[in-house]
């Protein structure tokens, strides 16, 4: 999930401030200091984020070592939660694993060759790609932005149909496949169910061996649509430890202690411009179901979700950046202006501590 940066769409104290780094050394880089001077800077930052109520972590750390940890509401280093739309750039990293490892060939592969024919019977549908599911530019109709507010939201109606695939596959197209961007949790999924057919296994089974256990990750829940396929746009559950793992692996492209977990080639597409969002975004380009931005003069990847929940790659800086947030019983606008005070702490407050 991702609102606007600057205008969202039609739209608590730390009970743990860590005296000594809990998380260190995670990735491939030597330990650096951090590049503030006082610090000064980044201790604004943190003393607003601990006025944000739903905030339950905000981790920075740089060259691999912890700069800034705090978490709040009850939680700490380890405690998991539904990271939403972060799921989906997780589920990006296990797509790279796969090709990595052969079982998924191409992101030119096609659903028409990795799904049952029964759901890609329209020639034009049976044409999307890997490629299109990953830049959120299939062409299916499935205007998730433009509905959290409505009554049921497009999201909702995917969500609770008794077989999501096919309610998916039922959307019109209203785009020819890889010409414009539309962000769908619901075409996205379709790519969790490819990797399953293609590789023999669920996604959380293939990314608990390929890519989580490498990082230290213990196997995590990840949600199931009806047909009993993981959810390819939301549902994981991580720590921030998890969260930072991922981080300091994607900066290190790839590597995570002396291991190369995902090839570099892949880190290198997948956080590079793809397509462009077009207005009203909170970067303008995306990646392969990572964002990808710049602010203060500096390039970031970003895995985002709904409410607050970010990890944040800053290779120029070394920066990994990553924080949740509770969203339980959130009404949709009140979630999104969730998401901009967050979003904004880590852009306009911690990144301009270091320089």
């Amino acid at each position: 999930m991702l609102p606007s940066a600057r205008a969202i769409l039609p739209a608590a104290f730390a009970v743990l401030a860590a005296a000594l780094p809990i998380l260190s050394g995670c990735g491939d880089e030597s330990p650096a200091s951090p590049t503030t001077g006082t610090g000064t800077t980044l201790d604004a930052a943190y003393a607003v984020a601990r006025q944000e109520p739903n905030l339950t972590s905000l981790v920075v750390s740089q060259g691999g070592v912890v700069v800034r940890q705090e978490y709040f509401n009850g939680t700490g280093p380890d405690t998991t939660q539904n990271v939403w739309s972060v799921t989906k750039s997780v589920l990006s990293l296990t797509v790279g694993a796969a090709l990595d490892q052969g079982c998924l060939h191409s992101l030119d592969q096609t659903l028409g060759e990795l799904l049952d024919p029964s759901v890609t019977g329209d020639p034009q549908k049976a044409a999307i790609t890997l490629r299109h599911l990953l830049t959120m530019s299939s062409g299916l109709d499935f205007p998730e932005m433009s509905t959290y507010t409505s009554s049921p939201s497009v999201y909702t109606q995917w969500f609770n149909a008794p077989d999501q695939v096919a309610w998916v596959m039922a959307r019109p197209l209203t785009a020819t496949p890889g010409q414009r961007f539309e962000y769908g949790s619901g075409t996205i999924h379709l790519a969790s169910v490819a990797l399953t057919r293609a590789c023999g296994v669920s996604t959380a089974s293939f990314a608990a061996s390929a890519l989580l256990g490498p990082l230290g990750i213990p196997a995590r829940v990840w949600q199931t649509d009806h047909q009993g396929y993981n959810n390819g746009g939301a549902g994981l559950e991580l720590s921030p430890r998890d969260m930072l793992a991922v981080g300091d692996m994607v900066l290190n492209g790839g590597r995570y202690q002396g291991r190369q977990v995902v090839s570099n080639a892949w880190i290198d597409a997948m956080t590079r411009a793809q397509i462009s969002t077009g207005a009203g975004m909170a970067t303008s380009t995306y990646g392969y179901a990572w964002w990808v931005g710049q602010t203060g003069g500096a390039s970031f990847a970003l895995a985002n979700g709904w409410g607050g929940q970010f990890i944040m790659v800053v290779p120029a800086k070394s920066l990994v950046i990553t924080s949740a947030a509770r969203t339980s019983g959130l009404a949709a606008t009140v979630a999104m202006a969730q998401w901009q005070r967050i979003f904004d702490i880590v852009t306009e407050r911690v990144l301009p501590a270091f320089s």
